[in-house]
C-alpha cells in the first residue's frame, strides 16, 4: 500500500508543481502586460517631453534673437546718450556764456542809462562821436559797417529844354 499512496503523492505534487508553474507563468504573463504598458506610458511621456523640449529650444532661440536684438537697440541708444549728453554740456557751456554776457550787457545798459539821463552827459557822448567821425574818415569807402558815408541826399537840377519855333 506504500506504493499507491507515494504515487498518489507524487501525482499531487507534480499537479501542484504543474498549478504553480502555471501560476507563475500567469502572473509572468501580467508582470509583462502591465511592463509593456508602462513602456508605452514612458513612450509617450518621452515623445511629450521631446515635443516639449523643442518648443521651449524654439522658444529660446528666439529669445536669444530678441535679446540680441536688445542688446544691439541698448548700446546704440547708450551711444546716442553719450553723444547727448556731450550736447547737453556743450548747451550748458553756451547757456553759461549767453547768461554772463546778457549779465554784463544788462549792467552797461545800466551805466548807459544813468550816463545819458543828463544833458550834459549827452553831449560830451555826442561830441565824442563826431571827434571819432572826424579821426576815422571814410577811407574811401562808400559803404562802412553797413551804413553809407556819402549824403543821402542828392541835388537834381532840371534846365527847361529850348523850344523850337
Amino acid at each position: 500500500m506504500k506504493k499507491p499512496l507515494r504515487n498518489i503523492l507524487i501525482l499531487i505534487l507534480a499537479i501542484a508543481s504543474i498549478l504553480a508553474v502555471v501560476m507563475y507563468i500567469t502572473s509572468l504573463r501580467e508582470n509583462i502586460a502591465l511592463l509593456e504598458n508602462q513602456k508605452q506610458n514612458l513612450l509617450q511621456d518621452l515623445e511629450k517631453e521631446k515635443k516639449s523640449v523643442a518648443q521651449l529650444s524654439a522658444r529660446n532661440t528666439g529669445l536669444k534673437s530678441y535679446l540680441k536684438a536688445a542688446h544691439k537697440k541698448l548700446n546704440r541708444v547708450k551711444a546716442q546718450m553719450g553723444n547727448f549728453d556731450l550736447r547737453l554740456s556743450i548747451l550748458r557751456a553756451e547757456n553759461q556764456a549767453l547768461s554772463d554776457e546778457k549779465q554784463r550787457l544788462a549792467q552797461e545798459n545800466a551805466s548807459l542809462k544813468m550816463k545819458f539821463n543828463s544833458v550834459d552827459e549827452l553831449k560830451k557822448a555826442m561830441r565824442e562821436l563826431k571827434r571819432r567821425a572826424k579821426i576815422e574818415g571814410n577811407r574811401g569807402f562808400l559803404i562802412k559797417d553797413g551804413q553809407l558815408t556819402t549824403p543821402a541826399k542828392v541835388k537834381i537840377e532840371v534846365i527847361p529844354v529850348p523850344k523850337e519855333q
